[in-house]
């Protein structure tokens, strides 16, 4: 297993990774039928996410169901060779609170594609509940670390490693 880490040692372990990537996979559900999206993110604070996207059946699946993941990771060369994390949370959207694009905009690497194109974009905010933290791409070790609530819980793989 993969030493644990404190709640701030894998919070910052979490922090480099997303801002080592700028793509993920955004999974929605909606009238029981979930749909994998790709999107561009950033980071905001308490590991808070921000989504700018054109629109699309995403955020109709939103407005009926807020719990959504973000899937970020590495490129996947098999199980055992992967990095990655997977943000559950809660999702809001500038449809129904115009704010998030004044708050998005503090942290957007180039908020003027924010501010001159508000009229084409909408803002999606993803606030995490859990934080599943991946990182098997050295020796194989599927062990996954999960922040929850400040704390930190072991998932541990128990699929046997290949000799």
């Amino acid at each position: 297993m993969n030493k644990q880490l404190s709640p701030n040692e894998l919070k910052q372990k979490i922090i480099e990774f997303l801002k080592e990537h700028k793509e993920g996979s955004l999974a929605t559900c909606m009238n029981s039928i979930p749909r994998s999206s790709p999107v561009q993110y950033f980071l905001g604070d308490e590991l808070n996410i921000y989504i700018p996207s054109a629109g699309g059946e995403k955020f109709n699946a939103i407005k009926q169901n807020p719990n959504v993941c973000l899937l970020v990771n590495t490129e996947y060369i098999n199980y055992r060779k992967i990095k990655g994390v997977q943000i559950f949370g809660r999702a809001t959207t500038s449809l129904d609170n115009e704010h998030l694009f004044e708050e998005a905009s503090r942290y957007c690497p180039e908020p003027w594609l924010i501010n001159s194109e508000r009229n084409r974009l909408n803002i999606i905010k993803i606030v995490p509940t859990e934080i599943v933290y991946l990182d098997s791409s050295k020796d194989g070790d599927r062990t996954k670390q999960i922040l929850k609530q400040d704390q930190v819980l072991i998932k541990e793989d128990r699929t046997p490693a290949m000799v």
